[in-house]
């Protein structure tokens, strides 16, 4: 593979990757009850698969940088002052949503041998219901529905993507937000599940398309004068 060819394979790998590791961490989400003592108690009858969806959820974020970036480009040479927008709103949103992932180790330890169960379940009411904490996560969330929407649009508009697969990417964004915040395992995997078919739309969109090894046009970029032709007398 040539040196050219490796940021275009790393840019699809990681759109695969993303939602594939979303897919596996909600695989492994045990059911939730309702009320904070409850949740701590499921959590400790079943530390392993929390850990594991813990562990999937933050690499599936995290792993959702480098897909926006490759979205950013694909889109950067059409419209470049449109991706940088569109980005920057949804990466804002996903660092935030790592945060948020980077969390749910907190609440593994919640429920492990020996933690008071009356204390860990009072210390997850506060965090929950903490204005602060509840504040930049809708924020998080708000930006990134709005860039990924922006992104597809754009997308869309540059002729890179079907319209099924713009339609795709702001739904399943949608509905992983909601699934994430209610508590869902089967409307989390739906949500993963069709980013990744829409990611795996947008992947091979990566691996064809002819402009991708080519620098994205300047946002300022103007044409420049023609310095050949023949002075005026």
């Amino acid at each position: 593979m040539g040196r050219q060819q490796l940021p275009r394979a790393a840019a699809a790998a990681s759109l695969i990757t993303a939602p594939l590791l979303g897919l596996v961490a909600a695989c492994a989400w045990p059911p939730l009850r309702s009320g904070e003592r409850a949740q701590i108690t499921a959590i400790s009858a079943q530390p392993d698969r929390w850990y594991i969806f813990s562990l999937f959820i933050l690499l599936s974020s995290i792993m959702l940088v480098p897909a926006m970036l490759a979205l950013m480009r694909l889109l950067g040479h059409t419209r470049p002052a449109w991706a940088l927008i569109a980005g920057s709103l949804a990466g804002l949103g996903i660092l935030i949503g790592i945060g948020d992932s980077a969390t749910q180790l907190v609440f593994w330890q919640m429920g492990a041998p020996g933690a008071s169960l009356g204390q860990m379940a009072a210390l997850a009411t506060r965090y929950d219901s903490a204005p602060g904490a509840a504040l930049i996560f809708m924020i998080g969330g708000l930006a990134t529905v709005c860039g990924t929407l922006l992104l597809s649009a754009g997308l869309w508009r540059a002729r890179a993507i079907p319209a099924w697969t713009a339609a795709a990417i702001p739904a399943a964004t949608i509905a992983n937000i909601a699934g994430l915040s209610a508590n869902s395992v089967p409307i989390t995997i739906t949500s993963f599940a069709l980013l990744l078919a829409a990611f795996a739309r947008v992947a091979v969109a990566v691996r064809t398309s002819p402009s991708w090894a080519q620098p994205a046009t300047p946002v300022t970029a103007r044409p420049a004068a023609d310095s050949t032709l023949p002075a005026r007398t």
